[in-house]
């Protein structure tokens, strides 16, 4: 025995008798002291090595003991647990009492070589199990589970509450996994048929109703009337944003479906998704489960026989709940089936979990907040919502908490609250994640916000599978937050729900002051987003395979400039930020409000390699002026990476050095060995339905793409008319030549080129009497899809004229047009051009349109040459793109797909006024 186990074993002897507590001998300042735990140990025993205690909280009550009497320990304290399950029924509560101090913490520790389990749940045996026989009970369930789904009652094992459906309660789980909570369909979502439009919603043209009754006209309507308790989980208004609401009421006559009050913040749209849960006629196939709330009834239809793994279903809202306490460190455990978090630490000090495996836990494995905590070499994964979440640090004094979540494999997270639940959640000042590896969930990887946090050598893949405008890494919406470092990461395999896009790192609606450096960006849509703000920089990061690599927007001179006066300045003036730390720390942002403050200013955009067969620039015209973009290096090949590495060969970049590229450390990315991690080697893959088939469609039409732009652009000859044209919209007659096919520009191009239908053919002419520009659109729109009326482009169905009066130079601005169904038409600012020739394109402009049912429309312009910067005179040449927006379906077409904005005309066409 050693030393310290002796002297324990004599201090211990001491401290109970009889299951009193007695003051405890004096120990040796060098020693630590030492207490066990195991499951088939005794309270009323003294907690040595073979008497050892039976429950965490007697343990914890014997090192309170033990400062009490003596101080803690030099070497602070141990409790060490054995392997087996320590079931908890309350979250064991530690307070500034059972603080350690640094370099004496008191640790919680798995013996060498043991699992030891802290469960918040109860097994539910096999025995507990059996046939159903109730008759009602069959009648709702699909004929094909009689023979697999059986049940238990719960009440008899001592649970009997069971929380809501909305979240927060009872899950069950079969070994180690999260079963469904009986839905249809099984896997993915089915959409709204229609909205009422009871009380009509517009979101800057997205429409929709703000009362939550729809139609759904799908005959499992009747399936569902006998269901007590159904409750819809869906995407209802905008493709990141969901909830979970009940079912008040389902019409089958109107083939409605009615939701409880209070209805979703943003409204319900057609078209969005939802699916069904917590019904009972939907276990239809194994692994689905449903609770009769009211019995206490546990239905289940187990993987596999209910003997090969335990049934768990969760009791404890968390696991550990420590506040105010310092140096107290959690090694070796393995933490599960909690409903809520499973541990939290507010306040205190230098705390660590250190080693530990977080699994079945409801909420997030872990929340941290304080000043020196860590989180270090653990596993989660199977989450309801995120990893770790760590906070801590002073804004206003811009003192750093010096938080850390390094060398974690943080998966399969998201499981119950789809969105807004990272895998790493971090915020405050100076905090750190490192070396992580971040994959399969929903929603964000990681989320930040703050001032000068350092995210690197991280890997992340496949998240955002099931949302759109979506970031893998997000923070946005203040001028403030500044200094943060996001370098030498690899992000991969990033498109989005249906491959429909997002982010890699998305500095959303006018973020400031963030650095973008040294990362790996490899089939991620939009991989660096800067969406309004100041004072970022892109710099010396790779881009393979990722379409729109770099996009930055002036948003806030646009569709946000109402942020501005509101949100935006109330932000910044919540900050110090004209005192004289902040003045020396961010001098940018002392006079911003006198400095354009809705401008994008001071990006930096350089020293970047981009490669693959993507357009990679996605910069809106009005923000350009304002961007610093250099010595970035594009390549046509990408045999420089290995995506397997990651890793680079430089060798076959050429001149990367010219451009002062610095080499990116790859093979410091990722998970590192180290002996506390619970598993080693780490194996992981990439969701192969969401990227890889997406980038396989995508490619090759963006490789043709790029080779069509090696050659000659696409002309049209524009002839001259003599005779009368009438713009009223009606389209034919002898007027248009008979508004042939034949004689018409195609539009049917998608965004990168691919072919899309329906189509449009447009007919274009000029006039040299009359010095005018004329043009004709007819639009066909799809028969499941049809035409959306209103005046608001991206939203509602549209033409767009484009056009810059030369064909090699940029200089000349981009000239934009837009008309409506409705009749209406715009000038837009979209591109860049200043106001005066905004507002010069539309003088003497005739629009008209005409609906000619719900599955075709046309639009007519006459434009003076001179409005458009053009002369009158046969031979002149400029760029020229047209557009459709085809809003319902949703489709963009042009005549030749951009492969970003539809008015970005040097990558569109050149037409000519013939003689």
């Amino acid at each position: 025995m050693h030393y310290r186990q002796t002297l324990l074993a004599v201090c211990v002897a001491i401290l109970t008798i009889g299951g009193a507590l007695m003051a405890p001998c004096a120990a040796q300042d060098d020693v630590e002291a030492a207490f066990y735990v195991a499951p088939g140990g005794s309270d009323d025993a003294d907690g040595t090595r073979g008497r050892p205690f039976a429950t965490l909280e007697r343990a914890r009550d014997a090192v309170r003991a033990l400062k009490q009497a003596q101080g803690l320990p030099a070497g602070g304290a141990t409790i060490w647990l054995r392997g087996g399950r320590y079931e908890l029924a309350q979250p064991l509560e530690l307070s500034a009492d059972d603080s350690g101090a640094d370099g004496a913490p008191i640790v919680y520790r798995a013996m060498p070589r043991s699992q030891a389990i802290i469960s918040g749940g109860v097994r539910v045996p096999p025995r507990a199990f059996e046939p159903v026989e109730d008759t009602a009970v069959l009648g709702r369930l699909p004929r094909e589970a009689w023979d697999h789904v059986l049940q238990a009652d719960l009440k008899s094992l001592g649970v009997e509450e069971y929380g809501s459906p909305a979240g927060g309660g009872l899950e069950v789980f079969f070994g180690d996994e999260r079963m469904t909570l009986a839905r249809w369909p099984n896997e993915g979502f089915t959409r709204i048929t229609d909205i009422l439009n009871i009380q009509p919603r517009d979101v800057r043209g997205t429409k929709g109703d703000a009362v939550g009754k729809f139609v759904w006209d799908n005959e499992r309507l009747e399936r569902w009337l006998g269901e007590d308790d159904l409750w819809l989980h869906g995407y209802w208004f905008w493709d990141w944003s969901d909830e979970r609401q009940a079912v008040a009421r389902i019409d089958i006559e109107d083939r409605t479906i009615s939701l409880e009050k209070p209805y979703h913040h943003y409204g319900y749209r057609k078209g969005q998704w939802f699916y069904a849960y917590n019904a009972l006629a939907e276990i239809d196939q194994p692994g689905e489960w449903y609770l009769d709330r009211e019995a206490g009834v546990l239905y289940f239809w187990p993987p596999d026989d209910i003997d090969d793994r335990p049934v768990t279903v969760s009791v404890a809202p968390e696991l550990v709940r420590a506040s105010d306490v310092s140096y107290v460190r959690f090694e070796g455990l393995t933490f599960e089936a909690a409903r809520g978090h499973g541990v939290v630490i507010s306040g205190g000090e230098g705390c660590e979990i250190v080693g530990c495996t977080f699994r079945a836990i409801g909420a997030f494995a872990a929340r941290l907040a304080g000043t020196g905590h860590r989180v270090a070499h653990c596993d989660a994964y199977n989450l309801g919502h995120g990893g770790f979440a760590i906070s801590g640090g002073d804004r206003a004094t811009l003192t750093p908490a010096g938080l850390e979540v390094e060398n974690c494999h943080i998966h399969d997270f998201g499981q119950w609250r789809r969105m807004y639940v990272p895998g790493v959640s971090i915020s405050g000042v100076g905090n750190r994640i490192r070396h992580n590896l971040i994959h399969t969930a929903p929603h964000q990887a990681i989320s930040f916000s703050g001032n000068e946090h350092l995210m690197e050598f991280n890997e992340i893949h496949s998240v955002c599978y099931e949302s759109n405008d979506a970031g893998a890494i997000y923070s946005g919406r203040n001028w403030t937050m500044r200094g943060t470092v996001i370098r030498n990461n690899y992000m991969h395999h990033v498109v989005g729900r249906e491959g429909r896009g997002a982010v890699g790192v998305y500095l959303d609606d006018m973020y400031c002051g963030t650095e973008i450096s040294g990362n790996i960006f490899y089939r991620v849509t939009r991989a660096a987003f800067i969406g309004g703000g100041r004072d970022n920089a892109i710099v010396g990061n790779v881009f393979v395979d990722c379409p729109r690599a770099i996009h930055i927007d002036a948003r806030a001179m646009g569709w946000a400039a109402g942020s501005v006066p509101t949100t935006m300045t109330d932000r910044l003036n919540e900050m110090p930020y004209q005192n004289e730390l902040w003045r020396e720390r961010y001098p940018e942002l002392v006079n911003i409000l006198q400095d354009e403050p809705a401008a994008p200013k001071g990006n930096l955009v350089a020293r970047n390699i981009i490669a693959g067969p993507f357009d990679w620039r996605d910069i809106e015209g009005r923000a350009e002026p304002y961007q610093t973009i250099r010595d970035n290096l594009v390549v046509e090949s990408s045999a420089f990476f290995d995506p397997e590495g990651p890793s680079l060969d430089f060798q076959q970049i050429s001149p990367h050095e010219e451009i002062g590229f610095e080499a990116i450390p790859t093979d410091r990315i990722g998970l590192y060995r180290h002996e506390a991690r619970p598993t080693w080697p780490v194996r992981d893959e990439v969701m192969p339905r969401v990227i890889d088939d997406w980038f396989a469609r995508q490619a090759p039409a963006a490789r043709e793409r790029a080779e069509r732009r090696r050659g000659p652009r696409p002309t049209f000859a524009i002839k001259p008319t003599a005779a009368e044209i009438t713009i009223d919209g009606r389209i034919g007659g002898a007027e248009w030549g008979g508004a042939r096919p034949r004689d018409a520009m195609l539009i049917a191009q998608g965004v990168h080129g691919e072919k899309t239908a329906p189509q449009s053919l447009a007919w274009l002419r000029w006039d040299p009497r009359n010095e005018t520009l004329l043009v004709a659109i007819r639009n066909d729109v799809s028969d499941e899809k049809p035409l959306r009326m209103g005046n608001s482009w991206g939203s509602d169905d549209a033409v767009e004229i484009a056009v810059r009066r030369t064909v090699d130079s940029r200089e000349a601005p981009i000239l934009i047009l837009r008309g409506y169904p409705s009749g209406h038409f715009e000038s837009s600012p979209e591109a860049g051009a200043d106001p005066e020739d905004v507002e010069r394109a539309a003088s003497g402009v005739e629009y008209a349109a005409h609906v000619e049912g719900p599955r075709r429309w046309s639009a007519e312009w006459r434009i003076p040459l001179a409005s458009l910067g053009l002369p009158a005179q046969a031979g002149t040449r400029f760029a020229l793109n047209l557009s459709v927006r085809k809003s319902a379906q949703p489709l963009w077409q042009m005549w030749r797909g951009t492969g970003a904005h539809t008015w970005d005309v040097d990558q569109g066409g050149i037409a000519t006024l013939a003689e």
